[in-house]
């Protein structure tokens, strides 16, 4: 299946998507080329070490369990990459669920589905449903299935003049959510998924596919508490997912309310997921951070398969624009196969791309670890930057360990390329 997502290169994007039981063997036809035009085909990421054969224009190889194989062709990340979405065989729904079946189904921006306690919503395979997701208050919810929730028509313009629709899943005020199994994809900008003071939520085997520049970030989760996303892809235009303080009215005519009223954000769990952000970050805490605080952030074996971002920024950020106290991030055993900016970004700033904020409050960002990191490609050569805000405002207690650039191993801020400023302390090595 393709799907036009009108990224920075103006190309398709295509998938497709399987159930196994088990180990399965697989086979793709690549029609886009002539034989001798296919040099190479590779199967990423790269840390399954799935072996491919190439049969003039067919591919062939195995794949062992559920996950995400995403096939780059001669080496070339920005045309047709196919990416191939793996997961166990789909539950039931049950009986009183909300069900959409195959075929497609126009919903409009108008009318969206809404999920109240107790109630599952079933996306059957082959069902692609053109529409929002919303839930207010509700708990034990469960979003599931293998269907295509879609958003692609214009529906406003986002605040910097750029057409955009509203955001395809908005839970608010929920607690013990599920969603699992879906495909998201987006042609337009505006956010994929966002919570809003959410708490305890497993997300699990979600797609997104939203190669849109502007503000066409994957998962958002703000102002939320025990979230876990595991083997999921997210391909997004911005952030893949960012982790926000985003409550207390719009940010862009409230912007000085004080992060110490807002609910906080901590234990967020993020493992075992694929990534690849078109145009922003990874995966950033910010640029919103109005939260009473933001701790315990988990980042753990996870593959990016491709980077590129603008105004500098890196594959993993931290970016607050408002004062509060930010700490106890870990990323840890994580393979970036190509990135074109910064590895590391730690930049307070109170304004970015038109979005004001405020450093008046206190805050600052301590306690993180980098551990078992690994970097194949970063073009230009190795670097970060740590940019404290004042001296009450601090970078404050970063431990590297275990980041390598291919096979060396990195012992000092020269090797990775560091930028820091005076308001860093106690950045160590291992």
């Amino acid at each position: 299946m393709s799907f036009y997502g009108g990224g920075p290169w103006h190309q398709p994007m295509y998938f497709t998507c399987a159930d196994i039981p088990g180990p399965v063997p697989v086979s793709v036809e690549l029609g886009f080329l002539a034989p001798g035009e296919i040099r190479t085909v590779t199967a990423h990421p790269l840390s399954r070490g799935i072996a491919v054969k190439l049969e003039g224009t067919r591919v062939s190889f195995t794949v062992d369990q559920p996950g995400t194989v995403t096939l780059v062709v001669n080496g070339d990340h920005r045309t047709r990459p196919l990416h191939l979405f793996f997961s166990p065989p789909v539950e039931a729904p049950p009986p009183d669920a909300i069900v959409f079946g195959p075929g497609f189904h126009d919903l409009g921006y108008d009318k969206p589905i809404t999920l109240t306690n107790g109630q599952t919503l079933y996306l059957a395979p082959g069902a692609w449903v053109e529409g929002l997701i919303r839930a207010n208050g509700a708990r034990n919810i469960r979003i599931m299935g293998r269907g295509v929730l879609a958003q692609r028509r214009v529906g406003s313009e986002h605040y910097s003049g750029c057409a955009c629709a509203p955001a395809g899943i908005v839970l608010s005020d929920c607690q013990d959510v599920s969603i699992s199994g879906i495909v998201e994809t987006r042609g337009i900008g505006g956010w994929c998924s966002m919570l809003s003071n959410c708490d305890r939520v497993m997300v699990r085997d979600y797609h997104v596919l939203a190669s849109v520049v502007w503000s066409a970030d994957g998962f958002n989760p703000c102002n939320s508490r025990d979230v876990t996303v595991e083997r999921s892809f997210i391909r997004s235009g911005d952030d893949a997912i960012a982790i926000k303080g985003n409550t207390g009215g719009n940010v862009l005519t409230l912007p000085h309310i004080p992060p110490s009223t807002q609910p906080p954000v901590e234990n967020i769990l993020i493992r075992n997921c694929v990534f690849w952000s078109d145009h922003n970050e990874v995966i950033v805490i910010g640029c919103e951070t109005r939260a009473r605080h933001i701790r315990n952030i988990r980042i753990s074996d996870c593959d990016v398969l491709f980077h590129y971002a603008h105004e500098g920024l890196g594959v993993f950020g931290i970016i607050p624009l408002h004062g509060t106290e930010i700490s106890d991030i870990v990323y840890e055993n994580i393979r970036v196969e190509h990135c074109e900016e910064q590895l590391f970004c730690f930049r307070f700033l109170d304004n970015i791309w038109g979005i004001p904020g405020d450093q008046s409050f206190p805050g600052g960002i301590s306690n993180v670890t980098i551990r078992n990191v690994t970097v194949l490609h970063q073009k230009d050569g190795p670097r970060s930057e740590f940019t404290g805000w004042a001296a009450d405002k601090r970078i404050d207690n970063v431990r590297i360990e275990g980041l390598r650039y291919g096979d060396k191993l990195i012992t000092d801020a020269t090797g990775m390329g560091l930028r820091k400023n005076e308001h860093v302390a106690d950045v160590n090595y291992k």
